[in-house]
């Protein structure tokens, strides 16, 4: 190597070239194929694990921090609000502050049995459980990952694309999908699907089953890019499964009665309730729709009558659906089409601490272990008085 001294500015400004214009080409090769291939090939296992970039926050105490008060916020939200979007809103923040906070290290080590020992974990699992009976978050908790009743919380749960439609926006109380990425990441999605052309055609042309092989390799650091770039903003949907299905929360013209009445003196409501159960009896008189609608108004006389008994807030039997954006969900189907084994696109769809990803990550780490060993030289035979015979 030449000493230091010895390289000019020329030199220096050439080799940095070099040294970005190597990441700029080299790094893109981990995109996978998205054209479909005129013979899918069944791909070798690459030697690369793409769950090594997990979720590890290095500030960690500043992220519970974080999550803390988003927590504290919602249950403030939710006490002068008691909605569905409030009700979401809470237990999409309990949910966060479990999985990072009790299951931190399980995209690691795939193991975890349960139930949590941590007082704040109890606590917090503890208090889900108490809004929303069937959440899979913290039935995995107190039951551990491998159990059936972690594995079946979470199977009805759907991946849904975004569009942007006003009732859709109405049910997520996060509002990043709305935004979506920044120019610098879409930017970056395009340079990356256009690397993604690259290898398909590689692919194609390549004439080996290794020079395929190597295309598949190069395809799955890619896809784990695009993967991880797209599907940044996710959100959290929960709706009553059928109409008679509904989640146990209070609509907002309840609440509001509620809010209305608690504000004046108790001895002196009378005539206030008086006037609001007057106009409610003559609705319910008249009304002609479903069932739903008129236990919203059997239920809002009893609010009237009784302000001061505030209804327990639980969800049960919900709808469970992750909201994410158009191109993350489109990467997904490729890359589950395209190289099946693969783990980053089901973790993605199902979150990082589902049963149904950390399943996928070991069938991935078996089969890549297998690889590795299969390509080891095989060793010589020992020389000794048997092999003789």
């Amino acid at each position: 190597m030449f000493p230091h001294r010895c390289v000019t500015r020329h030199a220096k400004i050439s080799i940095t070239a070099i040294a970005l214009y190597a990441v700029i080409i080299l790094a893109p090769l981990l995109v996978a194929i998205g054209q479909d291939p005129s013979t899918p090939a069944t791909p070798s296992i690459p030697r690369r694990d793409p769950s090594a970039h997990t979720q590890q926050d290095p500030d960690m105490s500043a992220t519970l921090g974080v999550l803390e008060l988003k927590i504290q916020m919602a249950e403030g939200s939710l006490k002068l609000n008691p909605s569905e979007r409030n009700l979401t809103s809470l237990i999409s923040s309990l949910e966060e502050s479990l999985n990072t906070s009790c299951l931190k290290s399980l995209p690691v080590t795939l193991k975890y049995e349960g139930p949590p020992t941590n007082p704040n974990c109890i606590a917090r699992m503890e208090r889900l459980l108490e809004i929303n009976p069937d959440n899979p978050a913290a039935i995995c908790l107190r039951d551990g990952i491998a159990a059936p009743s972690c594995l079946a919380a979470y199977r009805d749960q759907k991946l849904v694309e975004f569009y942007d439609s006003s009732s859709l926006l109405e049910d997520l109380p996060d509002p990043s999908l709305k935004v979506g990425l920044s120019a610098v990441e879409t930017q970056r999605l395009k340079v990356l699907s256009e690397m993604l052309e690259n290898i398909n055609r590689q692919f194609q042309n390549a004439e080996s089953s290794e020079d395929k092989n190597k295309s598949m390799d190069d395809a799955v650091g890619v896809y784990d890019q695009l993967l991880s770039l797209s599907c940044r903003i996710v959100a959290l949907r929960l709706r009553p499964l059928t109409e008679n299905d509904t989640a146990i929360y209070e609509p907002s013209r309840i609440v509001e009665a509620r809010k209305q009445l608690l504000q004046i003196p108790k001895n002196m409501r009378g005539d206030y309730q008086t006037q609001m159960l007057r106009k409610v009896e003559e609705e319910l008189a008249l009304y002609t729709g479903n069932a739903k609608g008129k236990k919203e108004l059997l239920d809002l006389m009893a609010v009237i009558n009784q302000p001061d008994n505030s209804k327990p807030l639980t969800a049960i039997r919900l709808e469970r659906s992750r909201i994410v954006l158009s191109s993350c969900y489109r990467f997904i189907e490729q890359a589950t089409k395209f190289i099946p084994l693969f783990p980053a696109p089901k973790c993605h769809a199902e979150g990082w601490y589902s049963p149904q990803c950390i399943n996928a990550l070991k069938q991935w780490r078996n089969a890549r272990r297998q690889r590795l060993e299969s390509e080891r030289p095989a060793k010589a035979p020992v020389k000794g008085i048997i092999s003789k015979f």
